[in-house]
């Protein structure tokens, strides 16, 4: 069931504020006062604050296209190939074109997550009015949802900063005066004023489950307390790494991880418990079962997943009825070396197409052969156009945070805990590889070398992987090499000149994206364009 259905419309109509929403390339901002007729109208009832809520969560619904097209496909897990006749979005993000700061995908990126950012200012501000009784259990649902817009908007900044890394900063609702002089904040302040306390406060007033208006318990779909605590393990990690390196935070971000671990444990939530099982963590039918948190869709006209057309090349009718994209991305030849290391990988096959010359992403898409394969009756009918697969995407999956977990105690530790092997082993066996060997858990390096290829083989096309070479600072290495690996033949010479050029467009800072193009022209001197763009 999807909670977000319907909601925009109604959610539309009442907030017209935007934070730094920009509406043409000639308009800057597009803020209303929050004190609107609108608004001051809509905010008077529970129900009323529930429909807001399902509007802030409605907001997450483009970002895996984005996600795709800014994480995906900037890492060496993916190869996109360049094409001969035009340049798009996709190819100028995968080659590090230096000119990408007017890409339409960049600043929709932007938009979209400042989107999710204001709608959450504004129902914060505006929840307050509203009287309420708890439910029979005596929990405070006004404090439960506001723990909730607090949550995505730490997920929205929290993109933000890794994305962009500097940005405006606000916690609360701005006049267009006010918004249009705002200036960046340092990523680390984003993490300290809004990132971690939204997330401490999402985790100290949330439940294992989501409510409604009424006090009864929510259906699928909502961020609960695992949710909040493995999106704040994830952040603590991030804040680890690169560029801040405050590794203060290992500690902080294992302890974290392992509540969630545990909860799980004890619950027997998200975990698909056999190899035959994985693969139909990827069939639409089992949205809400094995994820952490996910971006809930079905098959009705723009309420679809976005990323799905795109990921795919254009296929012959045994596989769906429409045209897909065409898109020239596949699996890198890295990525295809690291599952070729064990081939009874179940999730090999479950992830990467490998019956076609393009060895596409198949995990997000339900084609024919697929769901006849694992059993599913055909939903091709269902798909009458681009914006209807229904495939949830999940934002957080209970096996990153168990690789997250030994990652930072690895790296709080100087060594491999029994624990921490024992997490990374259990999702290995599952997939049908051998436990871990001795030499893999002998030293902190070649542990971490370990759960490195386990998180590339689990969570392939999932958007993670760009962010984990950003964090380990491996980025440049590791495109620089995946650029000469497409230029070469299998014995090292350069069969493909034209491709070297990409290997120069790699250099320090852009680990973060360009501010978009829109936003710097709106108000001269504003913004500070990041380094790598200037």
């Amino acid at each position: 069931m999807n909670i977000m259905i319907k909601i925009e419309k109604i959610y539309c109509a009442a907030l017209a504020v935007g934070l730094l929403l920009l509406t043409s390339c000639d308009s800057f901002l597009e803020v209303d006062s929050p004190n609107s007729r609108e608004t001051d109208n809509f905010y008077n009832t529970p129900i009323q604050a529930e429909q807001a809520l399902l509007g802030i969560y409605n907001g997450l619904m483009p970002l895996p296209e984005y996600s795709m097209l800014m994480s995906d496909i900037r890492c060496d897990d993916v190869w996109s190939e360049p094409a001969d006749d035009k340049q798009r979005d996709y190819v100028d993000i995968s080659v590090f074109n230096p000119n990408i700061y007017t890409a339409s995908t960049i600043n929709s990126m932007w938009n979209a997550l400042f989107k999710i950012v204001a709608r959450a200012n504004l129902f914060i501000e505006k929840i307050e009015n509203i009287e309420w009784n708890p439910n029979k259990d005596g929990v405070n649902i006004d404090s439960t949802f506001i723990a909730e817009a607090r949550f995505l908007r730490a997920y929205a900044y929290f993109d933000l900063v890794r994305y962009f890394g500097r940005v405006p900063l606000s916690l609360n609702s701005m006049t267009a005066e006010e918004a249009t002089n705002r200036k960046q904040s340092e990523a680390k302040e984003v993490y300290d004023k809004a990132i971690i306390p939204d997330l401490l406060f999402a985790i100290k007033n949330m439940k294992d489950e989501a409510y409604t208006a009424s006090g009864s318990r929510a259906g699928a779909g909502r961020a609960t307390r695992a949710a909040a605590q493995a999106l704040l393990g994830r952040v603590y990690l991030t804040m680890a790494g690169f560029p801040l390196n405050d590794t203060s935070k290992y500690p902080l971000a294992a302890e974290t991880l392992k509540e969630v671990i545990d909860y799980a444990n004890k619950t027997g939530k998200y975990w698909a418990k056999t190899a035959d099982e994985w693969p139909h963590i990827w069939i639409s039918d089992n949205d809400n079962k094995y994820h952490i948190f996910e971006i809930q869709y079905v098959a009705q006209k723009n309420y679809g997943n976005p990323m799905v057309f795109n990921s795919a090349p254009n296929l012959g009718t045994e596989y769906i009825g429409i045209q897909m994209s065409g898109y020239r991305i596949s699996a890198d030849a890295g990525l295809e070396a690291v599952y070729a290391e064990y081939p009874d990988d179940v999730r090999y096959p479950a992830t990467v197409n490998t019956l076609t010359s393009n060895h596409f992403f198949t995990k997000f898409f339900e084609h024919k052969i697929k769901r006849a394969e694992l059993g599913y009756s055909d939903i091709d009918g269902q798909i009458v156009d681009r914006t209807y697969f229904p495939i949830n995407y999940p934002l957080i999956r209970l096996e990153d945070v168990m690789l997250m977990y030994a990652e930072a105690v690895n790296e709080a530790e100087g060594k491999p805990s029994e624990d921490a092997i024992a997490q990374v082993n259990k999702i290995r066996t599952r997939g049908g590889l051998p436990e871990l060997r001795e030499d893999e858990k002998e030293t902190k390096e070649a542990f971490l070398h370990a759960i490195d290829s386990e998180r590339r083989r689990e969570l392939s096309f999932e958007g993670i992987r760009w962010h984990d070479i950003v964090r380990r600072n491996t980025y440049i290495e590791l495109i620089k090499a995946k650029f000469l690996r497409q230029a070469s033949d299998e014995k090292g010479n350069i069969i493909r000149p034209s491709y070297m050029k990409y290997v120069n467009n790699v250099v320090p800072g852009t680990h973060l994206f360009p501010i978009p193009d829109t936003q710097m022209k709106a108000k001269d001197g504003l913004y500070e364009q990041n380094e790598a763009y200037k």
